[in-house]
């Protein structure tokens, strides 16, 4: 098995992951949102409500790229941004009701994206995939 050791596997799930943005970008309706909406309302939806330098710090992203992102969603009521009372200089992000709903509306176009994608797959090999993945994303 020479194939497990010569680097090829992540650009393998680099090209995967690249498919499935563009394709979920490519189904995008007027009101969906993009797939940096989707990881974002994602994290807050597992983790609960975040600093927003949580978020920056998760994304690796520059500050002002994450307000840029959490502004439109601000503006479009898929989050709630509020003073922190422990410390007034933070903001706590939260996911709305009108977030989450959108958040699973968009699950369900994945899951379709997913299902051309991984087409060639059986369903017992597209679980093992999804376990395998989450095993390596959550030891991180």
């Amino acid at each position: 098995m020479e194939w497990l050791n010569n680097g090829r596997t992540l650009p393998l799930v680099s090209y995967l992951a690249r498919a499935g943005w563009r394709a979920l970008d490519a189904s995008a309706q007027p009101g969906d949102i993009t797939h940096r909406q989707l990881l974002a309302l994602t994290l807050l939806k597992e983790r609960g409500d975040l600093a927003q330098q949580d978020i920056t710090r998760v994304f690796g992203l520059d500050a002002s790229n994450v307000v840029g992102l959490l502004n439109e969603m601000e503006e479009r009521g898929l989050i709630l941004r509020r003073r922190d009372d422990a410390d007034r200089r933070r903001h706590i992000v939260a996911l709305t009701d009108e977030g989450a709903l959108v958040l699973d509306k968009t699950f369900t176009r994945l899951a379709s994206i997913e299902d051309e994608l991984l087409h060639s797959l059986s369903p017992q090999e597209r679980e093992t995939l999804h376990l395998l993945l989450l095993r390596v994303i959550t030891s991180q």
